[in-house]
């Protein structure tokens, strides 16, 4: 086969969450690779796992191999029925840990959507307690006097319906309390290779990333191989013990991880690597009990898979991932002080305990932020950063041709998103979406941001939690994946929609993106100089501080004699510029919503 030519083209994309909602991407991605090359690829969850094939065909690209074709085939092979093993293959990558398979399996049936099916595979699960259950009903039954045969029987049938239904509810409880012990989850997401038995998820990642890749299994695609190759791969994970966010690769060096926790959770070959390339931490010249435990590897040396895997953790089927890190803020043992009197000034007080790493648990990207538009943003693109968002559809917008849409206009794409709240079940569904996802909600509505995604809308029997579904649905959900990145192309390329010619363009969308930064800079611009101008009674003018001599105070984060001149240089520029920018002549007519300019640290 002939390579196509190499575009010219660049662009980034950024993938959404949704388990096996994210079989749309791949042929999404091979239709854009043959007029874009991937600089920057982002991800969340299923999104993570799209990104690290993405990136890992784009790595092959760079040393001359087309291997996006590749990717566009894993649809058929995930949606045909597995050869070892019933069900579909997606299905058989969800391999639950040894003692959880019961509740797997009850979990499972739970997502089967005839009632009948769903019970009888909820018995097949629950075959011991709901037996348990039955017993005292069986005797009941057998021991009904001839005389009153028939009384006996009923009562019989109806203590041992509720036995084992009171049985089977405890059982699964029971199952539920060992979750903790289980690290929360119900599969790690990998287990050995067996013969003759399918390859669990994290198996069959690693594998598939490594071939896309052209690397050997020793030697696992890295983010250091990416960024080598101009390819900058991000994906986001939930730090349930800090309550926030992270985007891997690590940007500040932390954590530890066990070498035998990570063996429930990667192939031999990776935990290995990451065993021979740690990252050096600081200890704060603080003693230090690691009990076994190494440090992560540095961002260049983290393998893509691992970074995937802390991304991938859909709360309850999947793991938690432990890594570790010193809380500083512990208090620790000291012995008894000594009198002041034998103590000399300065003296410090030497603790009896070490620091000891403690587990922090990670968990799916998607809880803090499932479609992360905001990864690969700048003031004004060089490049599109393209989006593919995942949704419900809507009973009143269910034709095909609904199924992927974009805005039409500058205008479009501005409206909420409505959930109609019928019932408790949907309204606490509702409670965790407006949770989880208000900050991405908001910025699919900002202008500049909303014309260069494409919406994908799926029924409740495509893609989510549908893992066994049958291989049409699954050849369905992939082929919106194709036409979401058809139209991409059309309109970002060609300037066109449906073959007639369309004002949301590429150049449109620079231009929306240059007017609502300057107007957004107006306003950042005029606090700034209204706080240089208003400075309250009693405190130093920002001039003075920073005009100030060497050893005044503040004495934090001083300036060199360079940067003080340069400082006050660009001060007053800038407050020369904020003047002007108090008029708000750029603001008038610019595209809303307006955005907001604010700073946050980096996750």
């Amino acid at each position: 086969m002939i390579d196509p030519p190499a575009p010219v083209r660049k662009c980034d994309i950024v993938m959404k969450g949704g388990v096996a909602s994210g079989l749309v991407y791949p042929r999404a991605i091979a239709c854009l690779a043959r007029q874009y090359r991937f600089h920057s690829i982002g991800g969340t969850s299923a999104g993570a796992i799209a990104a690290a094939l993405t990136a890992a065909a784009e790595y092959r690209r760079s040393r001359g191999q087309f291997v996006f074709d590749e990717l566009a085939e894993l649809p058929a092979w995930l949606g045909s029925p597995c050869a070892s093993a019933p069900g579909a293959n997606l299905f058989n990558l969800f391999q639950p840990q040894k003692k959880m398979r019961r509740l797997f399996r009850i979990a499972a049936a739970l997502l089967v959507k005839s009632w009948p099916r769903r019970i009888a595979h909820i018995g097949l699960a629950s075959w011991p307690e709901l037996i348990l259950g039955a017993i005292p009903g069986l005797l009941v039954i057998a021991l009904a006097s001839t005389t009153h045969a028939l009384a006996g029987s009923l009562l019989g049938v109806f203590i041992a319906l509720a036995g084992a239904l009171v049985a089977g509810l405890a059982g699964a409880i029971l199952r539920c309390s060992r979750l903790p012990r289980a690290h929360f989850g119900l599969c790690t997401g990998y287990a050995p290779p067996r013969p003759g038995k399918p390859e669990a998820l994290i198996e069959w990642l690693n594998n598939r990333i490594n071939a896309l890749a052209g690397r050997p299994p020793d030697q696992p695609l890295t983010f250091g191989d990416l960024r080598r190759a101009g390819i900058h791969l991000q994906m986001i994970a939930t730090a349930l013990t800090f309550g926030r966010p992270y985007t891997l690769p690590f940007h500040a060096a932390e954590f530890y991880f066990s070498p035998d926790e990570m063996r429930l959770y990667f192939p031999p070959e990776i935990v290995s690597w990451m065993e021979q390339h740690p990252c050096p931490l600081s200890t704060h010249g603080d003693r230090v009990d690691l009990n076994g435990l190494k440090p992560l590897p540095a961002a260049d040396d983290l393998p893509v898979i691992v970074a995937a895997r802390l991304s991938l953790g859909f709360p309850v089927l999947f793991t938690a991932v432990p890594l570790y890190a010193i809380d500083w803020t512990r208090r620790r043992k000291t012995p008894a002080e000594p009198p002041a009197a034998q103590r000399a000034p300065g003296d410090a007080i030497e603790h009896d305990e070490p620091r000891r790493p403690e587990p922090v648990w990670f968990s799916d990207g998607g809880l803090c932020s499932n479609f992360p538009l905001f990864l690969f943003d700048a003031p004004i693109p060089r490049w599109p950063t393209f989006g593919i968002d995942l949704d419900d559809l809507r009973p009143d917008r269910s034709s095909e041709a609904d199924r992927v849409w974009m805005p039409q206009t500058n205008r479009s794409g501005i409206a909420h998103r409505w959930k109609r709240l019928h019932s408790l079940s949907g309204f606490l569904a509702a409670v965790v979406s407006a949770a989880q996802s208000w900050t991405d909600a908001l910025q699919t509505m900002v202008p500049g941001y909303r014309d260069r995604i494409a919406h994908i809308y799926l029924d409740r029997n495509e893609g989510g939690l549908n893992l066994d579904m049958p291989r049409h649905r699954v050849e369905r959900i992939a082929s919106y994946g194709e036409r979401a990145a058809a139209k991409l192309i059309e309109r970002f390329v060609y300037g066109t929609d449906g073959g007639k010619p369309t004002p949301m363009t590429w150049e449109n969308q620079r231009w929306i993106r240059y007017r609502s930064t300057m107007a957004v800079l107006e306003d950042f611009l005029s606090a700034f100089q209204r706080a240089l101008d208003e400075t309250q009674p009693g405190d130093r003018a920002y001039q003075e501080l920073i005009a100030r001599p060497p050893a005044a105070p503040p004495a934090s984060y001083p300036f060199t004699a360079t940067q003080e001149t340069y400082a006050q240089s660009i001060t007053a520029r800038l407050h020369d510029l904020g003047r002007e920018a108090a008029a708000r002549e750029l603001s008038h007519g610019a595209p809303r919503p307006t955005p907001a300019l604010r700073v946050r640290p980096q996750f």
